[in-house]
């Protein structure tokens, strides 16, 4: 498999954070649109034994997450825990050699992200009304302003090329991502496509989307739990949408092995996660990044 990375920029507001496993759900929907139901169909087959792609989070442009490990093992300042908490980027270089402490704000690589509440209020169209009595019924929503972000993706060519990778996330790009699509959100541009080598041979690896480590054989994890209640998209969110809630480990998961592991991915995919679609999956996958190893 190979290892490609592209930087976005978006155009508009953002009214859902750059998860991994609902950027993949968004491809699968592109990949659809783009090249039709039968392509997608086929990628998904043997998505259980031998995943086509997988995608990581958005992050700082040419910076990773910091591990979610303990002060301690990342040899910071157990007192200062305020201020560690604001150091959150690194380089893939001090990741592999281990200079935690290095770390930097959003506000050092001008990842200048804003949150904003917007009011809304919805509209009965049977009635030109907001609620079926007439009542004014307004509710808050956040939009995302978000700056330059990377996106890893990790490719099967014999299966997926690049160029239907560069096709389908074109088709993304311009229907836009997550919520509220219909009015404008989650519009962006990208850059061409350049393969990436980490070098992935290590006894320790950080996770770069939330995954599944269902069935990992492992000496040590550490991981922060990210509980996800997915929705069904395009032609399938208008009949039973929600899908079961799963628990994953978050984005940044450090795990350890007793010896050397040759990898570019860990975990592994979700299925039976939807009443109404029984060839519904998840990505349970996560790319992985070699870093400095554990002792």
């Amino acid at each position: 498999m190979k290892l490609y990375k592209t930087t976005i920029t978006p155009i508009s507001n953002f009214a859902t954070t750059l998860k991994g496993d609902t950027l993949f759900g968004q491809m699968c929907w592109s990949i659809k649109y783009a090249f039709k139901e039968e392509k997608l169909k086929e990628l998904l087959s043997g998505y259980e034994d031998s995943p086509f792609m997988i995608v990581s989070d958005g992050f700082a442009s040419g910076y990773l997450p910091k591990p979610k490990m303990p002060s301690l093992l990342l040899g910071e300042i157990s007192d200062e825990k305020k201020q560690n908490r604001k150091k959150i980027w690194l380089t893939v270089t001090q990741l592999q050699n281990g200079e935690f402490v290095q770390a930097k704000t959003d506000k050092e690589v001008n990842n200048n992200n804003k949150t904003a509440q917007v009011v809304r209020n919805s509209i009965n169209y049977k009635t030109f009304t907001t609620t079926d009595d007439g009542a004014f019924a307004p509710y808050g929503e956040k939009e995302l302003f978000l700056s330059s972000k990377d996106i890893y993706f990790l490719i099967d060519e014999t299966k997926f090329s690049l160029e239907e990778l560069q096709k389908s996330f074109e088709q993304l790009s311009l229907h836009g991502y997550g919520k509220d699509t219909t009015i404008g959100k989650g519009r962006f541009e990208f850059k061409e496509f350049k393969e990436v080598n980490f070098s992935n041979e290590s006894k320790t690896f950080m996770t770069l989307s939330p995954f599944s480590p269902q069935g990992l054989e492992c000496k040590e994890i550490y991981y922060e739990p990210f509980t996800r209640f997915g929705k069904l998209g395009g032609d399938r969110a208008f009949k039973n949408a929600f899908k079961k809630p799963i628990i994953l480990a978050d984005s940044g998961s450090v795990v350890h092995f007793e010896s050397k592991q040759n990898l570019q991915y860990i975990g592994t995919a979700i299925k039976d996660i939807s009443t109404a679609h029984s060839d519904t999956v998840h990505q349970g996958y996560s790319i992985v990044v070699p870093i400095k190893e554990l002792s």
